[in-house]
C-alpha cells in the first residue's frame, strides 16, 4: 500500500513539475488549418455535419480564432409544415490556455458570431419562398490543443452556441445548440 501511495504522489509531483517547466510548442505563432464538426439546435429533429476553415493565433496564456463554416440542413416541425435552415457562421472567438504540458493544452472559449441562416419552407405558409438573413450569436465553451510537432496541431472543443433567430415562422423554435469541433492547425 506505501508503494503504490509513494507511485502515486510521485506521478503527480511530475506531472505538476512538468506544467510548471512546459514549454508550449506554439507560443506566438498563427495557423491555418481545415475544422469539421456536428451541430444539433434542441428543437430540430436531427443534428448535422459541419465543415470549414479556421485561423488560430497563440501567445502563451491567450489565443484567438476566425472561423468559416457551412453547416448542413437542420428540419424543424412546425404547424404549417416544416422547415429546413442551413447556416454559414462567420466566428470570432477568445480563447484562454491552461499551460499543462507540451502536448496537452486546454482551452476555455467564448466568441461572437455571424450566422447568414437559408431558411426553405415545405408546407402551407405564407411565404414559402426561401429566406434569408444574418443573425448574431455567442458562444462559450472548452477545449483542448494537442500539439503533434512545432508546426501542427489537433483541436477538439465543445461550444454551447446562443443565437436568437427572428423567424416568425418559429416562434418558439431556437437555433441555440450544441456543437462539437475537431480542426488541424498548421502553425508557421
Amino acid at each position: 500500500m506505501k508503494l503504490l501511495r509513494s507511485l502515486f504522489i510521485v506521478t503527480i509531483i511530475a506531472l505538476f513539475g512538468s506544467s510548471v517547466y512546459a514549454q508550449n510548442l506554439l507560443e506566438n505563432k498563427s495557423g491555418i488549418g481545415p475544422r469539421f464538426g456536428y451541430y444539433k439546435a434542441p428543437d430540430a429533429e436531427d443534428g448535422t455535419m459541419f465543415f470549414g476553415v479556421q485561423s488560430r493565433f497563440r501567445g502563451k496564456i491567450f489565443g484567438g480564432e476566425l472561423a468559416f463554416e457551412y453547416r448542413g440542413e437542420q428540419d424543424y416541425t412546425v404547424s404549417g409544415g416544416e422547415l429546413s435552415v442551413r447556416q454559414i457562421p462567420v466566428t470570432a472567438s477568445l480563447m484562454a490556455y491552461v499551460p499543462v504540458a507540451p502536448n496537452f493544452q486546454p482551452y476555455g472559449v467564448a466568441g461572437l458570431g455571424a450566422y447568414y441562416t437559408i431558411t426553405d419552407y415545405d408546407g402551407n405558409f405564407i411565404n414559402s419562398d426561401t429566406e434569408t438573413q444574418v443573425n448574431v450569436g455567442y458562444h462559450l465553451g472548452f477545449g483542448l490543443d494537442l500539439p503533434i510537432s512545432n508546426a501542427a496541431a489537433l483541436n477538439i472543443d465543445y461550444r454551447y452556441l446562443y443565437l436568437d433567430g427572428d423567424n416568425e415562422n418559429l416562434p418558439e423554435k431556437e437555433y441555440s445548440g450544441n456543437a462539437i469541433t475537431g480542426g488541424l492547425t498548421f502553425y508557421f
